[in-house]
């Protein structure tokens, strides 16, 4: 059980979760398991596990602080840390191409990309030059040979 809270509280920490998953529901608990540890963990050991883990990740933010190191950045939404999905505040709001969180208003008009995503370029998608290379190929197959 140890080796599993490890496990869990690594998996916790890199994705800026705290002690606060707690406070989450219980399926919310079984999907971090399930992702952090590849399987569901036994029921009757499921609230020590993360009791263990909780404990774990307050031992590593007092290290983090003693020794001056920066943590993760919180996860401002714990559902969307464990599982976009299961998040009922943010499900279906999430980019397409990055998977990060999308405004509103971006949603509310229909969009599911950042603007800066369907920009081709570095750290852009390549979405806008996929798109016309299919529409491209759409009027080439059209046209009368």
């Amino acid at each position: 059980m140890a080796a599993n809270a490890k496990t869990l509280a690594r998996w916790c920490y890199a994705r800026g979760i705290d002690e606060r998953i707690l406070e989450c529901g219980e399926n919310l608990l079984r999907s971090a398991v399930d992702q952090a540890l590849g399987r569901a963990a036994p029921l009757h050991l499921e609230s020590l596990l993360w009791q263990h883990t909780a404990a774990l990740l307050g031992q590593r933010r007092d290290w983090d602080r003693a020794h001056q190191v920066s943590p993760p950045t919180p996860a401002e939404c714990l559902p969307c840390a464990v599982a976009v999905d299961q998040c009922p505040t943010h499900a279906g709001r999430r980019c397409r191409a990055c998977g990060g969180q999308l405004h509103r208003i971006v949603v509310d008009e229909g969009f599911d990309t950042h603007p800066c995503c369907d920009r081709p370029g570095e750290n852009g998608s390549l979405t806008v030059l996929e798109h016309a290379a299919q529409m491209l190929r759409a009027t080439l197959l059209a046209q009368p040979a």
